[in-house]
């Protein structure tokens, strides 16, 4: 029967046990690595009764994130697509949607493998409807689609597989199968696990995981930490369900700056197509062995006769609570300066904590609380006020 174990105190009892080593995520530097991730979720909420109609609120969402890492040059891929619709209790409330898909990828050419620097080239897209669009009888905005180059410093290290590394190791102890191996044998199974695409590659979907899971045994085997002379059926199962069942949460260590200049080919408005003075700070720190703290800063501004500015910064904490269950705690602000005087500046501010309950293999529910709220000085449209929502949702992970 598989055991959940609160990450908090397996984590500290890990640290206990192995006081003579010191390993921690920041340690995991393997240049070549890659991985991706996707998920779809939904909540929605319907109601009934003493009212004049049935009214309801949805929203849908989906997400795709991949990133490859090299010596010589890295790229990272991300698509995010949501979507809502409501309808009012009142009698004349008519149903309304909207969507919002974003895209943006970075590609890295380091002027030497073994250095910092880097040359990039980038890519930006969007496509969206806003709420009302349809009882206006307005169309959705035009395609948004941005391009750009410039230079940069610094790497974001991928350090997931050191944390699976970790909870097998926690595992593979705790039921007497191995030793505590040295943080010089931790770190080579990471790499072994940060290699599934390689054995994948060589021996085929069907056979690959007994040839990568026999390549981790034989690791524990030269460095004379198994207890038995294999793992034995119950090891490999655990390591299976660790790696395909239970949710690790993604772990970046780094920082990366970037300054260039873009061009807008297409704006959401039909008219924009002006030249860009881009800035970007991407950092990552994972948190002893059961959180992650994540920021990227981006700031755009017109390179024109009117000039424009934006700010964004999405700031996110993740803790596992346990094996199955995650907090994330995610803090978006975004300012907006048009390029006409007239229009008033935009602050918005959105704060969520959700709770992630893993339920079955791939599948979680979601509780989540959010706060938002947008400062633009217009006194009758209300959007000066907090908004507060709570939900719940579930979510299925498709990689």
């Amino acid at each position: 029967m598989k055991k959940t174990k609160l990450s908090l105190l397996s984590a500290t009892l890990f640290f206990i046990t192995n006081s003579a080593n010191a390993i921690e995520m920041t340690d995991y530097k393997l240049a070549d690595s890659f991985y991706d991730q996707s998920y779809i979720g939904m909540n929605f909420d319907l109601k009934n009764g003493n009212q004049d109609q049935t009214s309801y609120n949805g929203t849908f969402i989906g997400d795709y994130e991949t990133r490859f890492n090299s010596k010589p040059a890295s790229w990272n891929f991300n698509i995010n697509a949501k979507a809502d619709l409501s309808k009012g209790p009142n009698s004349d409330d008519r149903s309304e949607d909207s969507y919002q898909i974003n895209t943006n990828g970075y590609y890295d050419k380091y002027l030497h493998s073994y250095d910092k620097f880097f040359i990039y080239g980038s890519g930006e897209g969007g496509l969206r409807k806003l709420m009302g669009t349809d009882s206006d009888k307005v169309n959705e905005d035009d395609p948004f689609l941005k391009i750009g180059a410039g230079l940069g410093f610094g790497r974001i290290y991928y350090a997931t597989p050191l944390a699976k590394t970790l909870r097998i190791i926690e595992d593979l102890v705790d039921y007497d199968l191995i030793a505590q191996p040295s943080d010089k044998t931790i770190l080579k199974i990471a790499e072994i696990i940060d290699k599934e695409s390689e054995f994948k590659s060589k021996h085929g979907l069907r056979e690959y995981k007994k040839y990568w899971f026999e390549a981790i045994e034989d690791t524990f085997k030269i460095a004379g930490v198994l207890i038995g002379n294999n793992l034995g059926a119950f090891g490999i199962i655990r390591m299976d369900e660790i790696l395909f069942n239970e949710k690790v949460s993604p772990r970046y260590h780094g920082f990366v700056i970037r300054s260039g200049v873009g061009q807008i080919l297409s704006s959401y408005d039909g008219k924009s197509t002006d030249p860009t003075l881009d800035l970007m700070f991407e950092y990552g720190k994972p948190i002893g062995y059961v959180a992650q703290f994540y920021n990227i800063a981006k700031y755009s501004t017109i390179l024109a006769k009117d000039v424009g500015h934006i700010f964004t910064n999405n700031m996110s904490y993740t803790f596992e609570i346990s094996d199955m269950i995650d907090w994330e705690s995610i803090w978006s602000f975004r300012y907006d300066k048009a390029t006409d005087e007239k229009i008033k500046d935009i602050y918005t501010n959105t704060l969520s904590s959700t709770f992630r309950f893993y339920i079955a293999n791939r599948l979680s529910l979601n509780m989540t609380l959010s706060l938002s709220s947008v400062e633009d000085d217009l006194k009758d449209n209300g959007n000066d006020e907090l908004s507060t929502r709570f939900n719940f949702g579930i979510t299925y992970r498709l990689k």
